[in-house]
């Protein structure tokens, strides 16, 4: 079994660059003076991968908005609306994007999704986009009157942006579908009708290369669904392990699919010990023989301050020492 460790999503900005930010929306600041900072942190992640040991490389997402708003900006017939909604139950917030037309790729900048030109060595690249089945739900539908359809036509789009990206040189896409597992926004939860479209409009995004995906759960439990995700043609499968009860696993479940454990917690200041991370890999290792572990945050660490998620990055790190130290 081998074994790395990964980005999971967006990392925060430093203080000085959050501040920047707020003064160039109060036209007290320049753009330029934003880019150089973004561009100064941006390589600061770069190479903290690089002291840490990282295989798959990401840019950390720092000039991402949200979530969601780089591929809302590719996509034709999606606007960004004025309207802004919380991150599942984290003190953050997303712009909703609004569906008003057919759904198609349009303008393709890969800048805006990864800055290729600061990972200039010879690297496998890592990118973190929303799933569609997340996407549509945590957007507002003004056009589509077939869910399927809005479903199958994002997935659609995300295959072009996917296609540009790959020229870029991404080996890896972390699709993140948590709304397969948590669903607060929601009077009533998914049924299995419409997980079976979700997974079908995963199978459709990851048909050219199935061996470059990784499906990304996380704030919910997985479990239940973890034979379909398993099932689906991809890479590996992420859980959020503060989440997901993996006693009820079978014993010594055997699968050709990576695992990405979410196994610090994003939502949490609280640095994991190194040595808890080894132990409860080592303890989902016994349970689940999978081809590869990776270890990781259970979502996107922009949640805590930069300086606690770099902590949370070295604890991961030295859980993977510890880990082949014993192996």
């Amino acid at each position: 079994m081998s074994l790395e460790i990964q980005l999971a999503g967006i990392h925060p900005r430093s203080e000085k660059l959050i501040e920047l930010t707020r003064s160039y929306e109060r036209a007290k600041a320049s753009w330029s003076q934003v880019e150089v900072q973004l561009e100064q942190e941006t390589r600061e992640v770069i190479k903290l991968q690089e002291s840490l040991g990282f295989k798959h490389f990401s840019d950390g997402a720092l000039g991402w908005q949200d979530q969601l708003r780089p591929v809302t900006r590719a996509l034709q017939g999606v606007e960004s609306g004025t309207r802004y909604s919380r991150w599942f139950d984290t003190n953050t917030f997303y712009q909703k994007p609004i569906i008003v037309g057919k759904i198609s790729a349009g303008n393709i900048d890969p800048k805006n999704f990864l800055r290729a030109d600061l990972l200039t060595k010879e690297r496998d690249r890592k990118v973190t986009l929303p799933g569609p089945y997340t996407f549509s739900q945590l957007s507002e539908n003004k056009h589509y009157k077939n869910y399927a359809d809005l479903l199958f036509d994002i997935a659609t789009a995300e295959r072009e942006i996917i296609r540009r990206l790959k020229n870029e040189g991404v080996t890896l896409f972390q699709l993140s579908e948590p709304c397969l597992v948590y669903q607060p926004y929601r009077e009533s939860f998914r049924d299995q009708s419409e997980v079976d479209l979700a997974l079908g409009a995963i199978r459709s995004l990851v048909k050219d290369s199935p061996g470059d995906f990784v499906v990304q759960t996380y704030f919910g439990d997985a479990a239940p669904l973890l034979p379909a995700l398993l099932n689906l043609p991809i890479f590996g499968v992420g859980i959020d392990l503060f989440e997901t009860d993996i006693s009820s696993f079978n014993e010594q479940e055997k699968t050709s699919k990576a695992f990405v454990l979410g196994v610090v917690d994003s939502r949490e200041s609280f640095v994991e010990d190194a040595n808890w991370i080894a132990d409860t890999a080592r303890k989902f290792s016994e349970k689940v023989d999978a081809r590869q572990l990776v270890l990781a945050s259970n979502s996107d660490l922009k949640f805590v301050p930069q300086g606690i998620a770099n902590q949370k990055l070295e604890a991961l790190s030295k859980a993977s020492e510890l880990l082949e130290g014993s192996g």
